[in-house]
């Protein structure tokens, strides 16, 4: 191989070496944009846990001093309930505690019939 090839080649490898730094740096440029994305999408749903945490907070205080406040009305529990809600309640309270009908099923046409219209 003479002197002249030599050159040649090694200015060729160049230029395959300098097409290569020039892809590669496009390929940073475009996986820091998406890495960039990610961690602000990142932020973000840090943030919105903590806001859903706080509300969260929010609601079980809310609840704990409404029931405080329940627990301190005497005879409410002596109150009779009208029939539909006595069922709903008693329901409600069966569910509560792992009792169940044995059916996983729930039709969903009687709920809607049975759903106060909005």
């Amino acid at each position: 191989m003479s002197f002249v090839d030599t050159v040649q080649m090694l200015e060729l490898r160049t230029k395959k070496a300098a097409g290569l730094i020039a892809m590669l740096r496009k390929e940073k440029a475009e996986l820091q944009e998406r890495f960039d994305l990610v961690n602000t999408h990142n932020a973000e749903l840090e943030e919105y846990v903590e806001k859903f945490t706080t509300s969260n907070k929010l609601i079980e205080d809310s609840i704990a001093n409404a029931m405080e406040n329940l627990a301190t009305i005497e005879g409410l529990d002596d109150i009779p309930l009208m029939d539909d809600a006595a069922l709903e309640l008693e329901a409600a309270e069966g569910f509560s505690v792992g009792d169940s009908n044995g059916s996983d099923e729930i039709d969903l046409d009687i709920l809607l019939d049975e759903s106060p219209s909005l």
